[in-house]
């Protein structure tokens, strides 16, 4: 389905990358083996394990509202933390996290064999022959042994956008939520490598789908028109990807061999609109977080800066891959919405930020003077929260592991 070479150069899931790491301070442990899960906490990295709580902290550090992307190496060994100001690196042993030379952009991945890094070049944007005017960003390859600050060569163009295409001006919850790596609607890339020469990725607009780039070609293709961007996610190994649809399917592909299953779910009051997505460890369930949207908070007039007041109740959802049932499992009311999300063997972990509640009822109130901007330090009093909502698989209660978290993502450990 996607090319007589998808099968090509299945690699060991060997080293990544040869970091001297230094030893943490005080580490707790002496092995990695307990470290599931990677977030930031507390606006620094940490290391936690199945239970969501914290072992050490790693670095770097974050101010309030940057962003990151958190994955791990498909080794399990080595953790990437992918910021705007450039890419750092730990292990499960811990250890300050060493910034790597280079700028490679937060829309990137590692290949399985971990030799070599792909990344979006988003500051250099190409018009793209025949498309009426829309634009693609160039596609870089480097070997990790290479990351001594080289530009990667140019494998080609992912994507089709539109030039110049606005943003929103992003505040207070909405911005806790897009550091995590999407929006509540268009959503920023996704890139992923699995086995063989093809790279996939979920793209934006004006046209959302799943992409698939060959790497020994250059060529891209939109394979399939009704992944929306955002929710898809692939599976710990890498040989899954799974995504909603819009034709309201949640549709499995198989990346070793291109074969595809549909699930239609079917459930009173419909699925809501999809999340989050994540993958069971043994990949015989995918989790869904589907949103549900409530009245918006209401502000008596305008605010003097862009202000986002929708409000939602997030239902989490079990589906079973060997059977095709679906069991709700949790719900919470009253939540702006949920970033990202993770699996371990006995829980789902996702990231929940809270409604700007607070800040429209001191607007409401007159406590914030007009003209104030969103960026006045008087305002961060009414910045919203993040929790790290925690989710039994097997009893359904639920509840905040942790506050001051996001970017939750699981070490794809068996």
């Amino acid at each position: 389905m996607f090319g007589a070479h998808w099968m090509r150069g299945i690699g060991l899931l060997g080293l990544v990358i040869l970091l001297a790491l230094p030893a943490a301070a005080g580490a707790q442990r002496d092995s990695g083996e307990e470290v599931a899960l990677a977030y930031v906490w507390n606006d620094t990295v940490a290391l936690a394990d199945a239970e969501g709580q914290p072992l050490q902290t790693t670095g770097p550090s974050f101010s309030y509202g940057q962003g990151a992307r958190l994955f791990w190496t498909a080794n399990a060994r080595t953790l990437y933390i992918a910021r705007d100001d450039g890419l750092y690196a730990t292990g499960t042993l811990g250890g300050a996290a060493a910034k790597l030379p280079g700028f490679y952009s937060r829309t990137l991945t590692i290949s399985q064999d971990g030799e070599l890094l792909y990344y979006l070049e988003t500051v250099s944007p190409q018009e793209v022959e025949n498309t009426n005017g829309l634009v693609a960003f160039p596609l870089r390859e480097l070997p990790i042994q290479q990351m001594d600050g080289t530009t990667g060569r140019l494998a080609g163009y992912l994507g089709r956008y539109e030039p110049q295409a606005s943003r929103a001006d992003l505040t207070f919850a909405a911005a806790l939520y897009v550091r995590d790596g999407g929006l509540l609607g268009p959503a920023r890339p996704n890139l992923w490598a699995s086995y063989g020469p093809n790279l996939f990725a979920t793209c934006c607009f004006p046209n959302p789908g799943l992409g698939v780039f060959n790497v020994g070609t250059g060529d891209f293709t939109i394979y399939d028109e009704t992944f929306p961007p955002g929710a898809a996610a692939i599976n710990l190994t890498r040989t899954y990807l799974a995504g909603p649809t819009t034709t309201g399917a949640i549709r499995v592909y198989d990346l070793i061999t291109g074969g595809q299953r549909d699930y239609v779910i079917e459930i009173a009051g419909g699925l809501g609109m999809i999340e989050r997505l994540a993958w069971s460890p043994d990949d015989t369930s995918i989790y869904i977080l589907s949103r549900y949207e409530e009245e918006p908070l209401v502000l008596n007039q305008p605010p003097p800066f862009a202000l986002d007041t929708r409000i939602a109740t997030i239902r989490l959802y079990r589906l079973n891959l060997v059977n095709g049932l679906i069991r709700e499992l949790a719900w919470r009311p009253d939540v702006y919405g949920a970033s990202s999300m993770a699996a371990t063997d006995r829980y789902v972990f996702a990231v929940v930020v809270d409604p700007n509640t607070k800040l429209v009822e001191a607007l409401n109130s007159g406590q914030i003077p007009p003209g104030t901007t969103s960026a006045d330090p008087a305002l961060n009093a009414y910045w919203p929260s993040t929790h790290l909502w925690r989710v039994d698989v097997m009893t359904g209660v639920a509840d905040d592991a942790l506050d001051n978290v996001w970017g939750v993502t699981a070490r794809p450990v068996r």
